[in-house]
């Protein structure tokens, strides 16, 4: 039986942790490592990790170090005698003296079909290309991000309406089926790796607040359409318009794209042939069929000009007057 720590943080990382508490006899979960809680609201009430809520649930070793680098922390991991590291959706890089820990090596689950999407924001990145097939990797770590060796895939389609939310619970069930169908392999060192293709890899960021900004002289309608999805439920999508002299932070809910008005440049508010507001884009332009102003409940396009009529002509930021500079792109 395998004696297995486990690292991860978001909830990608849940339903493989639970397929491996039910893996009875054939794993068993010694550990569960994963981020510290992080303060939010008002109080700055510490929040568990969906990770750490489920190893809590299954009565689970759970260790929540704010750094892997520490000899302590190494010396502790050590003593666990672990066959097997896995790691799926951690959210910290994971250092060569914990890879060489156990006996099997450092295995990650990571949520594309490698080489393609690299990084920390995979799911969010194949929305919005516009993929219509993304799925898992199991594959060996090595010290770079995402480059080791891969071990077994699986794939899963993009549908039309896949959000990040809806695709990552597809994704995370397909994660849960492979780590535990090659359990047996894994342990009796039968499985198979390949060298991932290095010339072909392609790499995602962290996704930050100001992602979720529509700069209209760069965007295509389509990707901002694809855009909400992918940022659907963080960050979201949003526009300024600064009204009167004072910004005005519109959360975009629901949007279409539409072709553009000739003439209009980037960023300029129109009423379009369905009596919905609208804005030129760099290439077509968005129908916003639901929107939220700062301070409000989300509502109609057609409602939102009844509370908005000089919306029609107005133009929106090109840049986010609120975003930090270091943000800025």
């Amino acid at each position: 039986m395998l004696r297995i720590v486990y690292f991860g943080t978001a909830p990608f990382a849940v339903p493989p942790l639970k397929a491996l508490f039910g893996a009875k006899g054939r794993a068993e979960v010694v550990a569960v490592v994963t981020k510290p809680g992080k303060p939010v609201g008002r109080k700055g009430e510490l929040q568990s990790s969906p990770v750490a809520k489920a190893a809590r649930e299954a009565g689970a070793m759970l260790l929540m170090p704010p750094s892997l680098k520490t000899e302590d922390l190494r010396e502790r991991l050590a003593a666990l005698n672990a066959d097997l590291f896995v790691v799926a959706a951690y959210g910290k890089i994971v250092p060569r003296a914990v890879l060489d820990l156990p006996r099997l090596g450092c295995l990650n689950l990571h949520g594309s079909l490698l080489p393609k999407y690299r990084g920390a924001s995979p799911i969010q990145a194949a929305i919005a290309a516009g993929e219509r097939e993304t799925g898992v990797s199991l594959m060996r770590m090595d010290e770079l991000v995402d480059h080791g060796p891969v071990l077994a895939t699986v794939a899963v389609p993009i549908d039309p309406g896949d959000t990040h939310g809806t695709l990552e619970t597809k994704l995370a069930g397909a994660a849960a089926d492979l780590l535990v169908a090659h359990l047996d392999d894994i342990a009796a060192g039968k499985l198979a790796s390949q060298e991932q293709r290095h010339d072909a890899a392609t790499y995602t960021a962290i996704i930050s607040r100001e992602d979720g900004f529509v700069r209209w002289d760069g965007a295509d309608a389509r990707i901002v359409e694809r855009r909400l999805r992918a940022f659907d439920p963080w960050p979201g999508l949003y526009a300024v318009w600064t009204r009167n002299g004072r910004p005005l932070r519109l959360k975009l809910t629901d949007v279409h794209a539409i072709e553009n008005r000739p003439g209009l440049k980037p960023g300029t508010a129109f009423i379009d042939d369905e009596g919905f507001p609208a804005v030129s884009a760099k290439s077509g332009a968005v129908r916003l069929l639901q929107v939220q102003p700062e301070g409000k409940k989300p509502m109609d396009g057609k409602a939102f000009l009844n509370g908005y009529k000089d919306f029609s002509g107005a133009a929106l930021d090109l840049a986010d007057p609120s975003a930090p500079l270091a943000a800025s792109k």
